[in-house]
């Protein structure tokens, strides 16, 4: 069996460590990212089975970065969770832009596990 390989995609490094202790107890592969800036690259390089993106980076708007990546023809079919702490975001935005869930922070661990591993069955 292969291991499922995550990109997680934030501006806050405790949470990428939080997120890959928890994917990584549960046997998935996970690729931190601090900040969108070289997002494009490292998909070249690990080619994931869904990413975790957050919604806003102090000089990227995470949707921009999900109306590229589902614009972009090698991208666009990997799911993608926005992921905020900010509840005045739109979640119908994120929908709208191609999203394919959105969960809003502090995060439970089971559930963020759930609802990866519905995404990429």
């Amino acid at each position: 069996m292969t291991q499922n390989k995550i990109l997680v995609v934030d501006d806050d490094a405790t949470f990428l460590d939080s997120l890959d202790m928890i994917f990584s107890a549960k046997g998935f592969g996970v690729t931190k990212l601090l900040y969108p800036k070289n997002i494009f690259d490292t998909l070249e390089g690990v080619k994931p089975d869904i990413i975790l993106l957050d919604v806003s980076f102090p000089e990227n708007n995470g949707f921009d970065v999900l109306n590229k990546l589902k614009a972009h023809c090698r991208f666009s079919s990997i799911p993608v969770i926005m992921i905020t702490a900010d509840v005045t975001v739109h979640i119908d935005k994120a929908f709208v832009q191609g999203a394919d869930d959105c969960i809003f922070k502090p995060l439970d661990a089971q559930d963020i596990i759930k609802r990866v591993s519905r995404l990429i069955q």
